[in-house]
């Protein structure tokens, strides 16, 4: 009897672990768990939607074993802690992204956002008619993209489970690409050639960067005595992950749950928008984002149903009706 295969989730958590490994071993950099405070730094407490996950999971369990739906239970088992470990070594490889790469592209960077200024005026004139509606203090960039993640994986874990372990995979195959394009292209964000339009962003922007700053000054031993409360804080900008996980779920539910694609459409829209008028990101961050989210769709796409092709339009009636083909 030959031996079950490793699920991809594993193999990609046993991956991320053994590239972040090496980079600690190689740098010497320290290891860092995350404080309870340690979301301050962009004004969001991850705390409540960390709740909100465990209780959407809680609930997809309890549903699954009442349907006897064997699939999603162990996507929900397997699945979701990897992505948890991935998540880990992501953001501790930003914190130690200075001391990996000192390279920075962001004066290159701020060069081609001169070269489309109209279109970065534009996403702050933009941002600034939505403030009634959306007011700055309400952090929407931050709170809406988390709402859009844990809606979107509470809807397919409740109503489209057969989808929910590549959506899964999708999201985890996004953070490792993510990861390794951060070190592959270090950049700050536009912040630090001028502020955004949301004064309560550019303070926590403020904070970042003087952490980096400390980080640069000080070492390694400044992530080891300081990293816990600003684990979040690290800095990246290429690619927009926040642009990459938006589009990537407004394409999943194009292709498996269209009931969610108004909400989807207007939180991608806003978030691209609010990315750029808020100075986290230069505009060519975007398309490298729309890109980190093909290929993550793509290759979730293969993993989970290898080899298989839509069928052709002269085969698609025959076999709906049972008629063997050849």
């Amino acid at each position: 009897m030959k031996n079950a295969p490793i699920p991809a989730e594993i193999m990609m958590a046993a991956a991320m672990v053994a590239l972040t490994g090496l980079l600690a071993g190689v740098f010497h950099l320290p290891l860092v768990f995350p404080a309870s405070d340690s979301a301050a730094f962009v004004g969001v407490h991850y705390l409540y939607p960390l709740v909100g996950a465990a209780l959407i999971g809680l609930l997809a369990l309890m549903a699954s074993r009442a349907q006897r739906n064997d699939d999603l239970i162990r996507a929900i088992l397997i699945g979701v802690p990897c992505y948890a470990i991935v998540l880990y070594c992501h953001f501790n490889v930003k914190l130690w992204l200075p001391h990996i790469n000192p390279a920075r592209y962001d004066d290159a960077l701020w060069m081609t956002d001169q070269a489309v200024r109209p279109l970065v005026d534009a996403c702050m004139d933009i941002r600034r008619r939505l403030a009634p509606l959306l007011p700055y203090d309400a952090n929407f960039y931050m709170m809406g993209f988390i709402l859009q993640f844990y809606a979107t994986f509470a809807y397919y874990a409740l109503r489209r489970p057969e989808y929910f372990r590549e959506l899964l995979l999708a999201v985890t195959i996004m953070q490792l690409i993510g990861t390794v394009g951060y070190l592959m292209m270090p950049a700050l964000g536009p912040f630090i050639h001028e502020p955004g339009v949301n004064p309560l962003i550019s303070d926590a922007q403020a904070h970042m960067l003087a952490f980096y700053r400390q980080s640069v000054a000080h070492g390694p031993v400044w992530i080891r005595d300081h990293g816990s409360e600003a684990f979040t804080a690290g800095l990246g900008a290429v690619p927009s992950l926040h642009a990459a996980g938006s589009i990537l779920f407004l394409a999943f539910s194009w292709r498996h749950a269209r009931p969610l694609l108004p909400f989807h459409l207007f939180c991608t829209l806003f978030i691209l928008i609010a990315a750029v008028a808020n100075r986290w990101h230069y505009v060519i961050d975007l398309p490298f984002g729309l890109l980190v989210a093909a290929l993550s769709l793509v290759f979730a796409a293969r993993i989970v149903r290898p080899g298989v092709q839509e069928p052709t339009r002269a085969s698609a009636p025959a076999a709906d009706l049972g008629i063997a083909t050849t």
